[in-house]
């Protein structure tokens, strides 16, 4: 996992007026083709392994698409771990005062 950069979606109240319109058709387009994929797996118009292959396509395409048009961005590996351990020191500061109140020792990570 080292270097690894993921991509995260933007929060909706980032987003520009035209960012958020693009966004709303293109999700409300996404469902349609997956609802009409669903339909036709079940109906036996298709087998599992196009369904897969199709839902595969029809995601990465949603996501290039999604990348392109700003609605995602990367988070490199040392912007995780900050995020991460800022995570990991909010819940041992609420288990510690938790912890204060029931007359425990706080639990210290090193």
């Amino acid at each position: 996992m080292a270097n690894t950069v993921i991509w995260r979606p933007k929060q909706f109240s980032v987003l520009t007026d035209a960012q958020k319109q693009a966004k709303l058709q293109k999700d409300a387009e996404y469902q349609i083709a997956h609802l009409n994929l669903t339909t036709d797996y079940k109906q036996g118009k298709i087998d599992k392994k196009e369904f897969d292959i199709q839902h595969s396509k029809q995601w990465n395409d949603y996501m290039e698409w999604a990348k392109a048009e700003g609605l995602y961005q990367q988070v490199a590996p040392g912007q995780q771990l900050a995020e991460a351990e800022a995570a990991l020191n909010a819940q041992i500061t609420e288990v510690n005062r938790i912890r204060q109140e029931l007359g425990l020792k706080p639990i210290r990570v090193i």
